[in-house]
């Protein structure tokens, strides 16, 4: 249920004045269980957070946020910052939540959400992606007589670079994502796509992204691209100045890691970058060092211009299929083995536990071999045909 009030709108009209935009986008790490399972001090850094949104010097027009998977943390912001702020939607998916929300100081006048077809595998609970259902969400906001198209996402964590066992579904998110974007922005004057992408610059899905949904990176179109730059600017994961961060993971990415982006493509509004920084970095005024999170945030500020713009010119389902086969014929054996113990409890009691064991397995190794990995290979199917009609069109 979003949270919404009114608020005094801010005229913008289609004169020769000229106007800033301002977007944040903060992956909260905020897993409501208990530390070690859940995030480490979230109810401290929740607060910090609300403190610092409603602070003088925060002057953003929209804040997208991630990995607020209770949705008793995001109320909380929202009522907190409901004067700065009054206006918020929570997007809903999954069982644990998407753990995305905007707020914004400008009417949401709709909402819209896309679920990944593909997102992680039910029985990898150590992971949670498949409960939290990750998604896309669109808010459409009205700044004066403008309206814009305003999307946050968070794309299925990487967990292993060397063996990435989730990277066909991350692709596939990749191209859903961008698919969504263009084809649900066609009404904006301008777009803007916020969100962890959990990819880095150089990655196939951070191409499909910018390619197929025609969208620039605001930090490689930042005026001061081309000057020195700090050890670590622009990357907002595993960062050294990060107190969450894990020293094992410095070893391959010594600078950290840039995973979250702020994208965005003019339309009948013209936008140019202005400036694009790390934000919510870490936390001020504590005695210890403490960040707002294990990501650092990202923020932009755009000029938009009444003038228009001027135009700018198989293996997975191989693996799929093979896991198929295991697991149909783990699930043979197994029923076999149960057909063959069927009245083995009554003349041994004692090996009710392994019957019950191999009854489970064999039942799940059922289901996933013909209900799980099916829908994969449809999944990953679908992706590559659609994928292919647009290498055919652009070629």
């Amino acid at each position: 249920m979003a949270a919404e009030s009114k608020s005094q709108n801010s005229s913008l009209t289609s004169s020769n004045e000229n106007h800033f935009f301002k977007i944040a986008t903060l992956n909260c790490w905020a897993i409501p269980q208990p530390w070690p399972i859940g995030s480490k001090h979230r109810k401290l850094r929740i607060g910090k957070l609300i403190e610092a949104l409603g602070a003088c010097e925060c002057n953003y027009d929209v804040v997208t946020l991630q990995e607020l998977w209770s949705e008793d943390d995001f109320l909380l912001i929202a009522h907190q910052v409901a004067e700065k702020y009054p206006y918020s939607h929570y997007f809903h998916s999954g069982f644990t939540g998407s753990g995305t929300a905007i707020i914004s100081q400008y009417p949401i006048t709709s909402t819209l959400l896309h679920r990944y077809s593909l997102n992680g595998f039910a029985h990898h609970i150590h992971r949670g992606d498949w409960f939290g259902g990750k998604i896309v969400g669109m808010a459409e906001v009205t700044i004066g007589d403008l309206k814009v198209s305003i999307y946050t996402t968070h794309l299925h964590a990487e967990y292993n670079r060397k063996n990435d066992l989730y990277l066909p579904h991350r692709i596939s998110q990749c191209y859903e994502l961008a698919q969504f974007v263009r084809h649900t922005s066609l009404g904006a004057d301008f777009v803007v796509l916020t969100g962890d992408f959990n990819i880095e610059p150089n990655d196939l899905g951070y191409h499909l992204v910018v390619n197929i949904a025609q969208l620039s990176d605001a930090w490689e179109c930042r005026p001061n691209r081309d000057a020195p730059e700090s050890f670590c600017a622009g990357m907002t994961c595993d960062r050294p100045d990060n107190c969450f961060t894990s020293p094992s993971v410095l070893k391959d990415s010594p600078q950290g890691k840039r995973l979250d982006y702020i994208m965005f493509q003019s339309r009948r509004v013209g936008l140019e970058v202005k400036e694009c920084k790390n934000c919510f970095g870490q936390i001020e005024s504590m005695d210890k060092p403490m960040n707002y999170s294990d990501h650092d945030g990202l923020c932009a500020t755009f000029l938009m211009k009444a003038d228009p713009p001027t135009e700018s010119s198989s293996d997975r389902r191989s693996q799929s299929s093979v896991d198929r086969r295991l697991f149909l014929a783990l699930c043979f054996i197994l029923f076999a083995l149960l057909v063959a113990t069927l009245n083995i409890e009554s003349s041994f009691p004692y090996l009710f536990v392994v019957v019950a064991i191999i009854r489970f397995v064999s039942t799940f190794s059922l289901w996933h071999g013909f209900i799980g990995l099916t829908i994969e290979m449809k999944a990953l199917k679908e992706t590559k045909f659609s994928m292919r009609k647009i290498l055919r069109a652009i070629t």
